[in-house]
């Protein structure tokens, strides 16, 4: 079981890095070894094949593919046992040691770098909980239409400047093609989004190139606002076509553009009831570990995180500090 340590520095996090991108590298250089090795040692038991082929000596053709065959199975063996040595290093040495570094990360660093940001409190991390489908299904945040090609983890929750939020990573991924996502990102899930006003009804807005993905999963009126510009980025679905006019004022599609140039105009959100959901696709996710990158440049994708969540409540929510 991955030890966690109750209080960790970069520095000794660092050398946790080092020591299992050092494993990692050795992992991958292992195979290659073992397979030269098992080739050479093929190669060596049929030098004999080899004498007679060069020889003056004649052979017959079944002697000849008795040979070939003998070669080609010695070389196909040399691949299994440089894979199986390959799962064996993964198991046994290389996940224990990135175990340690990648539970340190999460449970301590990241989430005491998240702490330290003046604003956030009353914060809770788990590594293995995650937003639901079901909640995300009731919302039609994202395009998605089967729980089992959903996934979500990190999920850590808090209040930013006196709104309650959560957040975690999700994925959704085709029905027929799990190998192609549909969605990868964060999702934020604030507690208000007004200091009076609520949205009776639900209302979608996402990337107009988004389109096709949503297609089938969008509420049934769909909204043209009175800002082209506007229009031309976003599509916009409601439950109810006023209660839209309602809450999308000049001021917030203004809010919602400027916001949605700091990823690209990447965003899905969804105002329902006092919440707001923002789906922030192809955002890094501040809580996985890799061993290539240094901890200080792994350091900015939590920054990232925690900006993206101070610049949505400053941009798109409309309550005033008293």
């Amino acid at each position: 079981m991955a030890i966690i340590e109750q209080n960790i520095s970069g520095v000794k996090l660092e050398k946790m890095r080092q020591k299992a991108n050092r494993k990692t590298k050795f992992m991958f250089k292992l195979p290659k070894f073992v397979f030269i090795v098992c080739v050479l040692f093929t190669l060596s038991k049929n030098m004999d094949f080899f004498r007679l082929i060069f020889s003056n000596y004649e052979i017959s053709r079944d002697e000849i593919i008795g040979g070939i065959f003998m070669i080609m199975g010695g070389v196909l063996m040399s691949f299994c046992i440089a894979a199986a040595s390959f799962g064996f290093y993964l198991w046994i040495f290389w996940k224990k040691s990135y175990d340690i570094f990648n539970d340190n990360y999460k449970n301590k660093y990241a989430f005491l770098k998240i702490k330290e940001v003046p604003g956030f409190s009353n914060l809770k991390y788990s590594s293995n909980q995650g937003i639901t489908f079901d909640q995300l299904l009731k919302a039609n945040l994202l395009p998605g239409r089967a729980k089992s090609f959903f996934k979500s983890k990190d999920y850590f929750e808090g209040i930013y400047d006196k709104i309650r939020f959560c957040a975690s990573s999700v994925e959704t991924y085709e029905t027929n093609n799990s190998a192609a996502a549909l969605f990868r990102g964060q999702v934020i899930v604030f507690s208000m989004f007004h200091e009076f006003k609520i949205s009776q009804t639900a209302i979608q807005i996402f990337p107009k190139k988004q389109n096709s993905k949503m297609k089938g999963l969008t509420f049934s009126q769909k909204v043209e606002t009175e800002n082209e510009v506007f229009n031309n980025m976003f599509s916009v679905f409601a439950e109810d076509g006023h209660n839209a006019f309602y809450i999308l004022t000049p001021r917030v599609m203004e809010d919602i553009m400027k916001f949605a140039q700091i990823i690209n105009n990447n965003i899905y959100i969804v105002f329902a009831d006092k919440y707001m959901y923002v789906g922030c696709e192809h955002m890094q996710n501040p809580f996985d570990a890799v061993v290539d990158l240094p901890i200080e440049e792994q350091s900015k994708n939590i920054a990232k995180a925690t900006d993206m969540i101070q610049k949505a409540r400053d941009i798109l929510i409309y309550i005033e500090n008293q």
